[in-house]
């Protein structure tokens, strides 16, 4: 049987804050997680990818797509992303400088996808909180598998939830931008 195809979801902040916590906990040979990030951590995308197809065994249904702030206008980074393949949704930061609106435009999409008369396939969210959970557990109740992708500071119940929850923390030097190699 021919392995499913993968529509992809990734709430870009949230990889990449908890990566850089992440991070910065292994460079300081921590064992615990606190509130310090390396903020020289960056995901290099295409490795992303990489991971999630496993190694290229498994073929994407979309292109996938990426939800995220709007950067500066000299910030290049959403091109770069662009280029490694994914779709980009950008959102304005409130007056507080808060992220508004990604989780619910991601739920909004994955509920717009298993509820349209396609063949199931795989859902694959990169996302950590507790946010995620009903549209998991919409996606399951209509015969959609779900992987979740994070580290290991993921939400307890979203860990739970889902038909697969696929740690990153494995995978942090391979997906540093600029380093690692593959494995």
């Amino acid at each position: 049987m021919a392995e499913p195809i993968l529509y992809t979801f990734v709430d870009n902040s949230n990889v990449l804050i908890e990566g850089r916590r992440f991070a910065e906990m292994k460079r300081k040979y921590r064992k615990k997680l606190s509130s310090f990030k390396d903020d020289g951590y960056s995901i290099d995308w295409g490795k992303f990818l990489y991971v999630v197809k496993e190694k290229d065994s498994r073929g994407l249904a979309d292109i996938p797509i990426l939800y995220g702030s709007r950067p500066p206008d000299e910030d290049s980074v959403w091109n770069r992303i662009r280029d490694d393949g994914f779709d980009v949704k950008l959102f304005d930061r409130n007056i507080r400088n808060k992220e508004k609106g990604v989780d619910m435009e991601m739920g909004m999409d994955i509920a717009k996808l298993i509820y349209s008369n396609i063949e199931p396939g795989v859902i694959v969210i990169a996302a950590g909180d507790a946010d995620y959970i009903p549209a998991v557990q919409r996606a399951r109740e209509r015969g959609w598998p779900v992987e979740v992708w994070f580290w290991s500071n993921a939400a307890g119940e979203l860990k739970k939830t889902p038909t697969r929850f696929c740690l990153l923390d494995e995978h942090l030097e391979f997906l540093r931008l600029g380093g690692g190699t593959i494995w």
